[in-house]
């Protein structure tokens, strides 16, 4: 094979991501707290098929609901069947008790109508073998593999558990499996408490639902990896991943960002322009910069080239955002498949049963060609006005100096006989610039609505051309998708063309984790593959889904938290050196040290490939500042910069006396945060507004101790309706709330623990998650810290005064304009800094804004702001108005009214 280079490289990572995954923790349910698990009782219901909903009792089904709430990213619903129970003899001579199933299902809750009960569910074809148990229990002498457990693809009948008691009797250390002959009756709790009692193991006819800790690695990801070792052909984004120079690609269709119903930055049309150009590229999205929104424009600039596109992300919460803005902020309404693996089948196959019944929207060819047209006549249009626009600008600058001359007595005879009387009346017939904008304006708001209808169109008679030509093709995938054999699954897949499925459902947004269960790892089934979140992902988990496309774009910010890696530096160069590879290798390929992003900056062909996106739209200018300043040199422009918001409240220090106890928890800033919490949910009580709350703590026991307390006094639908998230940085990365309560947990005789606080990452992720208002509890005094330490540095900054807006020399013209707008009762600043700019003037009456770019005025008003500098500022949500000192001097009442009318 060739490659061999990059071969090896394969080996070493699936091997580095075996060492480091570790599976649910289900060998002994006893040990979970009493509230996360319960036995059922009677005839079981699910796994044996006889309903599809099961009924929780009322207690039950509450705290599990509950619990899940407060620990949506740390625990796993699951329901087990056919418990393994006893006393397992160690080698030590001791005995371990043992109490976990024989394999699980991924469980779900559903609400009951009137909210008071829920219903739990599973997915019949979705088994999992308790992988880490029968490990442990497995009988070596034997000549099956675990590999060659029986786990049911369907609901469990008599033949399915026959085969399962036989496996189990043939090949593990249990040495009675006859009482679970009698499921789907299922035993009484007290005959399972006497079976965990028993000095060896038996098989139990049980069944249970559990909060167990979610594991980590997953068996698919790891056969995968074990595929792209024995692959024949390696994909070209994943060769110049390893290292290797991939073949000569052709790039993609060129990006058309003006067809999409959105007015996109540089630095964004740059990204589009990356993904069809180069095999690698990579985004950097510093927090709140709107890197979900670009991606949602790539891949719907991808999908308009007609072009596939698969989106992943290790959080299924960052690949469900992109999701939504593709539907809601872009408007497509079909055509993009996202959910995690249970889901997003039952959605395909929902999909596919529609399209063959004909259940989708029908246009003709002839409607789509003119809504084609129309667009392409408001997308010249809107170039015209753009030319226009600067012609008249730089007219305006012209006429503007020869009167400034005038004034000055510095014109020739005939330039103050003749040409200064027929610029004035010019001046007085000529459109106004602001008109010229306001017509760009609109032909750009009509663009977009009509792109969003276009979208819709175009998507819409796609389908109908496939189906014409390839029913047959959506049936054997519809068959497939519905196989209970994983064997027929995929003799099925390898029957069907994905350029064409692909062409059917050109957007799956999917987790790394999920991937396998759902497409073929076939090399280049996507044009383009984005990854979101690429700093929180191991390289090893990326691998498959690099293969599977011909370009990849990668995104994230070096400056946050990276993926967890319980690998150690030794064990990592013994498998290296195993691999074929020498250990001064293990610096530019470290699976431990490296991430996803790492990966890829080192091997990008060239520096054009990345893109920073500088704009940040998130949060107010006082919770964005310090970061900026101290993480990112000053390159992000704060969109939400407005004159008065520093004097706001939206960054409050609250001192509080309290101290760090044995157990890691801060009991006097657990109380305030419950205060706080109160104060904003009674504030929004009666209104329809919820605003979000987020409560995050560096240390783990202390956000352990904030959950425990708001599980003890608030209920589940108060927590859902304000999206209450409690928990370290590492929870929140990709988060954002309206409301942030920062709990740092440590007193004055915290030195040890205040250390852990002085990691840039860690701490550039806690302090960027507000959006509106941000309260720190701090009950340390910071002059204990080392001056550089990082929360000492916060600290001290917020005690400083912002920065002080400085209004510039102001000359006469510029003065009496002013004045002229605060008579009206407008306040104005001079020479204002927003969004990267400095502004002529700002203007605010009541609650509404305007920005005015002075265009001829003497001084720094002279030139004029590029239409780009324009839509930067409408991205900030600020309106622009252009006014020439030639309008002023000529017609001052006219633009005054222009100004106002705007106010």
């Amino acid at each position: 094979m060739d490659h061999p280079h990059a071969r090896q490289l394969l080996g070493f990572y699936r091997s580095c991501y075996l060492a480091d995954s570790r599976d649910l923790d289900l060998d002994n349910l006893s040990k979970l707290p009493a509230n996360r698990w319960a036995w059922l009782d009677g005839r079981e219901e699910l796994a044996s098929g006889g309903l599809p909903l099961l009924p929780l009792a009322a207690e039950l089904g509450r705290s599990l609901a509950e619990a899940q709430a407060l620990y949506q990213r740390e625990l796993q619903l699951v329901y087990g069947v056919l418990p393994i129970c006893g006393r397992l003899q160690l080698e030590t001579g001791a005995a371990q008790t043992i109490c976990g199933p024989l394999f699980y299902y991924e469980a779900s809750l559903q609400a009951t109508a009137d909210g008071q009960s829920q219903m739990l569910a599973i997915d019949l074809q979705r088994a999992h073998g308790n992988w880490r148990l029968l490990r442990r229990l497995y009988d070596e002498s034997g000549n099956a593999s675990l590999d060659d457990l029986p786990l049911p693809t369907g609901m469990l009948d008599a033949a399915s558990l026959g085969q399962l008691l036989a496996w189990v009797e043939r090949n593990t250390q249990v040495g009675e499996v006859s009482e679970a002959a009698g499921f789907p009756l299922l035993a009484e709790a007290d005959t399972l408490a006497k079976a965990q009692r028993r000095r060896s193991l038996s098989l139990q006819s049980g069944a249970f639902v559990a909060l167990v800790p979610r594991g980590s690695g997953s068996r698919g990801i790891a056969h995968e990896l074990q595929l792209l070792q024995d692959a024949e052909r390696l994909s070209p984004a994943l060769l110049q991943l390893l290292g290797e120079r991939p073949p000569m690609q052709t790039a993609g269709s060129a990006s058309t960002p003006q067809r999409l119903p959105a007015q996109l930055s540089a630095a964004q049309c740059q990204a589009l322009a990356n993904a069809a150009r180069h095999p690698l590229s990579q985004i950097s999205g510093p927090p709140g910069t709107g890197k979900s929104y670009s991606l949602a424009a790539l891949a719907l600039d991808r999908y308009l080239q007609g072009e596939s596109v698969l989106l992943v992300s290790r959080s299924a919460q960052a690949v469900q955002v992109i999701a939504h803005k593709l539907r809601e902020d872009f408007g497509l309404r079909d055509g993009v498949l996202e959910g995690d693996g249970q889901s997003l089948r039952q959605v395909l196959r929902e999909r596919l049963e529609r399209l063959l019944q004909g259940e989708f929207e029908w246009v003709s060819e002839q409607a789509e060609e003119r809504q084609r047209s129309e667009l392409q006549v408001l997308t010249q249009a809107e170039q015209r006005l753009s030319v226009d626009f600067r012609q008249r600008c730089e007219q305006a600058v012209r006429w503007s100096r020869l009167l400034l001359r005038a004034e000055r007595g510095s014109l020739a005879f005939w330039q103050r006989w003749l040409q200064v009387p027929w610029v004035r009346k010019r001046i007085g017939t000529s459109v106004r610039p602001w008109a010229l904008l306001d017509e760009l304006r609109d032909c750009q708001r009509r663009r977009q609505q009509l792109s969003r209808e276009h979208l819709n169109s175009h998507r819409a008679l796609n389908l109908k051309r496939l189906l014409v030509s390839d029913r047959a093709l959506f049936v054997r995938y519809n068959q497939a998708i519905r196989a209970r054999s994983s064997q027929r699954q995929l003799a099925l897949f390898e029957d069907i063309d994905p350029a064409r499925l692909l062409a059917a459902f050109p957007i799956w947004v999917v987790t790394l984790d999920e991937l396998h269960r759902l497409l073929p790892l076939r090399p280049q089934l996507f044009d383009v593959m984005v990854m979101d979140e690429a700093t929180q992902c191991d390289i090893a988990s990326a691998l498959p889904a690099f293969q599977r496309c011909k370009r990849a774009v990668v995104t994230g910010d070096a400056r946050q938290l990276r993926h967890i890696s319980f690998l150690s530096r030794v064990r990592e160069t013994q498998l290296l050196q195993r691999a074929g590879l020498q250990a001064e290798e293990r610096e530019a390929w470290s699976y431990r040290d490296n991430s996803v992003l790492d990966l890829v900056g080192l091997q990008l062909a060239s520096q054009e490939a990345v893109v920073f996106l500088d704009e940040h739209f998130r949060s107010r200018p006082a919770l964005i500042r310090f970061s900026n300043e101290l993480f990112y040199d000053q390159r992000l422009r704060v969109m939400k910069e407005r004159p008065g918001f520093d004097a706001c409240d939206s960054l409050q220090l609250l001192r509080i006396e309290g101290q760090r106890g044995r157990n890691g928890a801060n009991e006097a800033e657990v109380e305030r945060v419950l205060e706080l919490i109160a104060a904003h949910l009674a504030e929004y009580r009666g209104s329809p507004l919820k605003p979000s709350i987020g409560v995050l703590s560096p240390f783990r026991d202390q956000v352990e101790h904030i959950r425990a307390r708001i599980g003890e006094t608030l209920p589940l639908e108060q927590l859902r309706e304000f999206r209450l998230l409690v928990d370290t940085p590492y929870g929140f990365q990709g988060e954002e709330r309206d409301l942030m309560i920062l709990s740092f947990a440590i007193d004055r005789a915290s030195s040890q623990a205040a250390a852990y606080l002085n990691r840039a990452d860690l701490f550039n992720v806690a302090i960027t998650r507000a959006r509106e208002r941000q309260v720190l509890l701090f009950s340390g005094d910071e002059r204990q810290l080392p001056a550089t330490h990082l929360l000492r540095r916060y600290l001290e900054y917020l005690e400083k005064p912002g920065a002080v807006w400085q209004p510039g020399a102001t000359d006469a013209a510029r003065q009496s304009l002013c004045e002229a707008l605060q008579a009206q009762g407008v306040s104005v600043w001079n020479h204002y800094p927003l969004a990267g700019q400095l502004l002529d003037l700002f203007c605010r009456r009541g609650d509404k804004c305007l920005a005015i770019d002075l265009i001829g005025f003497p001084g720094e008003g002279e030139g004029f702001l590029e239409l780009e500098r324009y839509l930067v500022l409408t991205r900030a949500g600020l309106e622009t108005l252009p006014l020439s000192y030639g309008l002023w001097r000529e017609a001052p009442e006219q633009a005054l009214q222009a100004v106002l009318a705007r106010l």
